[in-house]
């Protein structure tokens, strides 16, 4: 009976000794906008450069006609007012400003630049654009040819492939 009393006293004894501490959990997080809608004739965009003679893209920097084209961002929250995109893709090998040709024809690239052609955008550039208060859409006026970074162009087809990936502010 000793024996249980001096283990009962014992274990009170402790108890003191077990302290406990105070914790506190910072959880944070972000409430952000619902992102714009990219419209569906700009998710399949087809820009068509034409056709063009290997006799007009002979000296370095020559290019054919311009062709004009939009990217449309539209339903855009309120509280968004801008929209940006990157442009990115294959550069070309002989100017990387310019996105690769992966068609027949050699020494001929896609450059692509604002409507008034005044900006050139090269392959990692952003374009930002204000969202339209009234309408809450974003357009991105632009144009495209197929042009010669260094000159000696051959005869034979052009296909390029942009990537856009557009953020909402």
């Amino acid at each position: 009976m000793n024996t249980k009393l001096f283990l009962s006293a014992f274990l009170l004894s402790s108890a003191p000794l077990i302290t406990c501490a105070d914790t506190n959990i910072n959880v944070t997080g972000q409430v952000i906008a619902s992102p714009c809608v990219v419209d569906t004739g700009t998710v399949s965009k087809v820009v068509n450069l034409g056709e063009d003679t290997k006799q007009n893209l002979i000296n370095a920097g020559d290019g054919g006609v311009w062709s004009d084209f939009d990217l449309l961002v539209q339903s855009c929250p309120a509280g968004t007012s801008s929209v940006t995109a990157k442009f990115t893709g294959n550069a070309d090998t002989q100017d990387p400003t310019a996105w690769k040709n992966s068609g027949t024809s050699n020494n001929v690239a896609l450059r692509i630049a604002s409507r008034d052609h005044a900006t050139t955008y090269s392959v990692n550039s952003t374009m930002q654009v204000n969202v339209d208060s009234s309408t809450r859409s974003s357009t991105f006026p632009l144009s495209a040819r197929m042009f010669t970074p260094q000159g000696n162009s051959t005869a034979g087809t052009f296909q390029s492939v942009m990537n856009v990936d557009f953020t909402y502010q």
